[in-house]
């Protein structure tokens, strides 16, 4: 069954425009340096780097790869600059997530690991041919509690308050045992095909840091989620900053486990940053 993945990451990223479009289509006037408008210079410069010394024969899981992924992870890393959809660098951990020449398809890197990724239904994706299963959904949220639970009362002081959704993950396996990348892409194409229009593209750029506080709950094995996502508007139309805050927590024995936060702000005017 083909479907079209949501291009969650570089929309939010770009300064110039945030609606959906089909994911991790090619956009051939993606410019490096604004794909990574979130990082510092110093920050461009190590994915960069990484990029261009990265070896599928020397990745931690080369021996992951089909003979197939490894041709389309190959053909991806030459022309990374064209395919680059995603950078972050997470407590030192390069995150990375590149396009490739199909719509359902997308390479993720996470430090040393590759991983080639598939969506083959609505909720399955293949992560190196291994089929995973996630079940989402999403439900309004009754007010902005959480910022009064996590102790950031007044920290929105600026910001209108729009809407709230609650988001529950229910992963096939323990979600530390998936990368960020990996996890957030896969998370990201969901978030944002379930919630819909302009917040649904934002919402879908919170994916990869609510996957990697997911993936890094170690402690807490589970495979079962949930993320509290808000959304805020600032100034007067034609001028409206949105920005979209990620409250994420492992469900473990029975409790919600705060794990941490994710944040993604879209400018409404050119050169404003992030």
């Amino acid at each position: 069954m083909k479907k079209s993945f949501l291009i969650f990451l570089g929309s939010i990223l770009l300064v110039f425009n945030i609606t959906p479009v089909s994911a991790f289509a090619k956009q051939p006037e993606l410019k490096l340096s604004k794909t990574m408008s979130n990082l510092s210079e110093t920050e461009q410069q190590d994915i960069t780097n990484h990029l261009e010394t990265f070896e599928l024969k020397t990745a931690k899981n080369n021996n992951e790869l089909s003979k197939e992924n490894k041709q389309i992870a190959k053909k991806t890393l030459e022309n990374f600059k064209d395919n680059l959809n995603y950078a972050d660098i997470n407590n030192g951990e390069k995150n990375i997530i590149l396009d490739t020449d199909n719509e359902d398809i997308f390479v993720a890197i996470t430090d040393g690991t590759i991983e080639v990724v598939e969506r083959v239904g609505e909720f399955d994706f293949l992560i190196n041919g291994e089929k995973n299963h996630f079940e989402v959904t999403i439900t309004d949220g009754p007010d902005d509690s959480a910022l009064t639970v996590n102790g950031e009362v007044g920290t929105m002081a600026t910001w209108k308050y729009e809407s709230s959704k609650w988001v529950n993950v229910n992963a096939q396996r323990n979600f530390s045992t998936y990368t960020a990348s990996a996890l957030g892409g896969i998370l990201g194409t969901i978030f944002g095909g379930i919630m819909g229009g302009y917040w649904g593209s934002m919402a879908a750029g919170l994916a990869v840091g609510a996957a990697y506080n997911y993936a890094s709950s170690s402690q807490y094995p589970t495979n079962v989620g949930r993320s509290h996502i808000f959304m805020y508007t600032k100034g007067t139309l034609p001028l409206v900053d949105r920005k979209t805050v990620s409250y994420d927590y492992a469900v473990y024995r029975g409790e919600n486990v705060y794990l941490g936060r994710a944040e993604k702000i879209k400018r409404s005017c050119v050169g404003c940053g992030v």
